[in-house]
């Protein structure tokens, strides 16, 4: 006889997985776009790249969420003006 797995469980794990993909997918879209930006972009800009990199592998979301806040305004601004 085969066990049968409850509707409610299946839901449950659509939803964990759901909550943990989006993340992960944000983060390497973020992170893939701070590395192809040029340096010169970011000395321009005022911002460290580096720095940022490091806080968006090492900090995850986190470190993502201060990059979209802290350096990627002046980022685009700069991006325009070129």
């Amino acid at each position: 006889m085969e066990a049968m797995v409850p509707a409610g469980f299946i839901l449950v794990m659509l939803m964990f997985g759901v909550f943990l993909l989006v993340p992960f997918i944000i983060w390497i879209k973020f992170l893939i776009e701070a590395v192809k930006i040029p340096d010169a972009e970011w000395e321009l800009a005022g911002q460290n790249k580096l720095l940022f990199v490091l806080l968006m592998v090492f900090l995850g979301v986190v470190g993502t969420l201060v990059y979209v806040v802290a350096a990627r305004g002046p980022l685009r601004q700069v991006a325009q003006v070129n």
